[in-house]
């Protein structure tokens, strides 16, 4: 991988979603429409980006979550070269509305995980209602801590079909274990724990090992945050090496040393770790995972790494 490729393909994306929405967005959402952009390989088009704007303000009523600067965030993940901009934003609210009427609330992550759902109208309702099982076993587990941020997670691993009940267990079992070994509680640490449980729904002390190693070993490094805990899960899952592990920071930290990122830094492994992650899995450098899998895995590094830059922005995801 070429580390100064990648540096100025995010520039140059960068200065064209400015160019067209940096005089009335917040920078880190100009930030995060880039990220999205560069990591899903899609070509920033300012004329189909307007588009789709515009169908999603026409579409969306004055009470809905799809306002604010989640309107442009939502509008580059529906930006497509293969749907019309109509077509997508009809799509993604019938999605919606699916989710819904199974009871998640009407907020902009029942949007978000609208959005992982297959395009088969005959699955929707299948998948949302696999959804709801396997958040309301985690609510079970974490009454307080389980909120409509884990409608993603929910939606992603629902696809999975496993046990919700048995699952969500799980997750209990390794948040507890986590946290006796240095990962502070809190709702970074559940994200954490429905990484660890994506590809085997069952308990395996060797990954509370293993991300206990990458936790100490990393934030010596990085500048972690327990924003940063699900690539933990990730690197754990993936069964990343050493030498694997050392290029990721190495490329996080020459990230992090560039203008874009200069006062972004916690940002800078957020991307950094997107990219690389897909890289790995593109490149057949972890072993063991079905095809399905992957797209899976693939998927879920790209919801955490914008969910995660999302975040920082109190207005976009409030």
């Amino acid at each position: 991988m070429d580390w100064e490729v990648v540096k100025s393909e995010m520039e140059w994306t960068h200065k064209k979603v400015t160019s067209l929405a940096g005089w009335s967005v917040d920078e880190k959402t100009v930030l995060t429409i880039a990220v999205y952009y560069v990591l899903s390989q899609k070509d920033f088009n300012p004329e189909s980006f307007l588009r789709t704007m515009d169908a999603l303000k026409n579409r969306s009523g004055w009470l809905s979550p799809v306002k604010g600067d989640f309107l442009p965030m939502l509008t580059s993940f529906l930006d497509s070269p293969t749907l019309s901009a109509d077509d997508a934003v009809q799509l993604l609210f019938t999605k919606q509305q699916t989710v819904r009427k199974t009871g998640f609330k009407n907020t902009v992550h029942s949007y978000l995980a609208a959005m992982l759902m297959t395009s088969d109208p005959a699955t929707f309702k299948a998948e949302a209602k696999q959804a709801k099982r396997l958040y309301d076993a985690m609510k079970k587990q974490h009454f307080l801590l389980t909120s409509d941020e884990d409608y993603s997670y929910a939606m992603l691993l629902g696809k999975a079909n496993n046990d919700p009940v048995e699952q969500a267990a799980i997750m209990r079992r390794y948040f507890d274990e986590l946290n006796k070994v240095g990962f502070k509680s809190g709702n970074e640490l559940q994200w954490l724990t429905q990484v660890l449980t994506m590809d085997c729904c069952s308990y395996k002390k060797e990954r509370v090992i293993r991300a206990e190693q990458l936790l100490s070993h990393i934030r010596k490094r990085v500048n972690l945050k327990p924003m940063h805990y699900p690539v933990i899960g990730f690197l754990a899952i993936l069964g990343c090496e050493d030498n694997l592990v050392e290029e990721l920071i190495g490329f996080s930290n020459f990230i992090a040393k560039g203008e874009l990122f200069k006062w972004h830094k916690t940002l800078a492994f957020s991307f950094a770790s997107g990219y690389f992650l897909r890289q790995v899995i593109e490149n057949n450098e972890v072993h063991g995972f079905s095809k399905e899998l992957n797209v899976l895995i693939q998927q879920a590094i790209m919801a955490e790494t914008i969910a995660t830059i999302a975040s920082t922005t109190t207005s976009a995801l409030s």
